[in-house]
């Protein structure tokens, strides 16, 4: 099994937002920590009943519920499409 990597568009993203300055492209679970570590957003991902994920952005440590308005309901087929997603929304807020 080997990890899920970045795709293009959330690695320039998270090089807009200072985490490395070459376009790199870091494991999910990488760009989840860092999130989690230096900008103290939690990206949470949940199965749903009917068979799909989701994903919220919570604070850390007030556990408040963050992100875009206009964010549409997306049902997502596996929680790696749902983090990746999560990664994206959560960069944009910074």
């Amino acid at each position: 099994m080997t990890e899920e990597l970045v795709t293009l568009e959330t690695a320039k993203l998270m090089k807009e937002k200072g985490m490395f300055t070459d376009i790199k492209f870091p494991p999910q679970s990488i760009a989840q920590k860092w999130l989690r570590e230096t900008k103290n957003l939690h990206i949470e991902i949940s199965y749903m009943y009917g068979n799909y994920w989701i994903y919220d952005i919570l604070t850390i440590p007030n556990h408040d519920l963050v992100g875009l308005s206009d964010r549409p309901i997306v049902r997502y087929n596996t929680y790696e499409e749902a983090l990746e997603d999560g990664i994206q929304e959560a960069l944009k807020l910074i």
